[in-house]
């Protein structure tokens, strides 16, 4: 059963598309009609219709305020923080004394604001651990852990490590609890930004919009799932597109995962013609192959894995020539249990990082995460730890003279994964050159011989 490759048919796949973009059409709907009260079923007055137009308009305009009260930056900012709470954070200011009407509606929507911000971690020495929001969790983004004063009021650098720029392990699983700690490791640091910044959270990329705003308060309604279900049962279309979200959010369709728990016979499911290329040589629809890098050129693989359970990432790259003949490869492990992209991003800028010690140029990274790839050759900019290690990676390859980025399918990208999962079993970094170790040879013949 291993050794065969099995692929849904084409119009499974399709109907699949077509019921994820009917869902993310009607979503907005199921969630602009499951808000409303009961009694909105009855007749709509005149009355009625104005009330609930006030009531829009009046949360639209709280959105709109909170952007004065999330950009630190602006001149608006500026007077209020001198008018308001000159010694204070926006976070600790309060409404004061004969205050604007400007100023009541920003303290207002204040408990938006800091639902949604947090600040991003450089140096931590302006950010104390149990009074400021800097943990990475939407719901509560302060300390949970019962703290005493001293500790709630030192600042954040205590938990670093004095010489590199990295979480004390061992301090952190001391005083926090295990919810606390494992956000903390999830913060990625940057070794150049020393300033603590203010993100956005419910935004990938860190920045304030009155959209994401909204998202971030509609996913945050209490909405029973009955009342979803009944609302969508409702909805003006076919009877056949209403079944299939039914049996795709029941996790009812016949995919591989389901045939497999259900143990349907395989010769019955090819019967069906759900399942193509008994033979393992015939390649599955999306499959590539590494391919070698232009003449006078090497080419670099990189690759992330994340051990949740240890609490560490590990990264892996797997440097090679023209010719498709090894280099070198390195693998390391690091405490954190960062998120998929920035893990990613962590490894490109620990691979661009050894690439510059071995003074290699005209070199192709490649990758297999698409956000890290467009994150670096696209304008993408974010105050945000993500944003951090993107600039990072910037200014290393920039360094190093002629580097391109490349992305490509995890099937193209084998060596750098097999390496970046030993990274996490062993104790140090591990460089291996000009001879590869014994358990990548498979994987480096493959690349060459497909």
């Amino acid at each position: 059963m291993s050794g065969v490759i099995y692929k849904i048919e084409e119009s499974v796949i399709m109907a699949v598309k077509d019921t994820v973009k009917l869902v993310e059409k009607i979503k907005g709907q199921v969630f602009k009609v499951a808000e409303e009260k009961e009694d909105n079923n009855l007749p709509q007055t005149p009355k009625r219709k104005r009330r609930r137009l006030r009531k829009t308009r009046k949360r639209r305009r709280r959105r709109e305020k909170v952007k004065q009260g999330w950009n630190p930056d602006s001149l608006v900012a500026k007077v209020f923080k001198a008018r308001y709470f000159p010694r204070t954070s926006f976070v600790e200011a309060s409404l004061g004394y004969n205050p604007s009407y400007v100023w009541r509606s920003i303290m207002a929507a204040k408990h938006v604001v800091i639902q949604g911000s947090r600040i991003q971690i450089g140096s931590g020495q302006h950010i104390l651990i149990g009074k400021d929001p800097w943990l990475p969790d939407m719901d509560n983004g302060f300390i949970t852990t019962n703290l005493n004063e001293d500790i709630a009021t030192t600042p954040v650098s205590s938990l670093m490590m004095s010489d590199q720029r990295s979480w004390d392990y061992d301090i952190v699983a001391d005083i926090f609890d295990t919810r606390d700690k494992d956000l903390i490791l999830q913060i990625p640091f940057s070794n150049h930004r020393n300033s603590d910044a203010w993100y956005w959270l419910a935004d990938p990329r860190g920045s304030y919009s009155v959209r994401s705003c909204y998202k971030m308060q509609s996913n945050m309604t209490d909405i029973s799932p009955s009342c979803i279900w009944r609302r969508m049962w409702r909805l003006e279309v076919p009877g056949k597109v209403k079944n299939l979200i039914w049996r795709a959010a029941m996790n009812v369709l016949p995919t591989v995962d389901n045939l497999i728990r259900r143990r349907v016979e395989w010769q019955t499911a090819r019967k069906q013609n759900l399942f193509i290329y008994d033979d393992p040589s015939m390649l599955i629809q999306g499959f590539v192959c590494w391919e070698k890098p232009q003449l006078g050129w090497f080419k670099c693989n990189v690759d992330a894995a994340t051990f949740t359970s240890q609490g560490k990432i590990s990264y892996g790259g797997v440097i090679r020539n023209s010719d498709g003949d090894f280099i070198a490869t390195k693998c390391d492990c690091n405490f954190g249990n960062f998120a998929a992209r920035d893990t990613e991003a962590l490894g490109v800028r620990e691979v661009l990082s050894w690439i510059k010690s071995l003074q290699l140029s005209c070199i192709v990274v490649e990758m297999d995460c698409l956000q890290v790839f467009k994150a670096l050759t696209h304008n993408f900019s974010s105050p945000n730890g993500f944003g951090l290690i993107i600039e990072e990676c910037r200014a290393l390859a920039h360094s190093l003279g002629e580097v391109q980025f490349s992305f490509v399918r995890r099937s193209a990208n084998t060596a750098a994964h097999n390496v970046a999962r030993v990274g996490g079993f062993l104790s140090g970094p591990r460089v291996w050159s000009h001879v590869p170790p014994p358990w990548l040879i498979n994987a480096l013949y493959v690349d060459i011989s497909v």
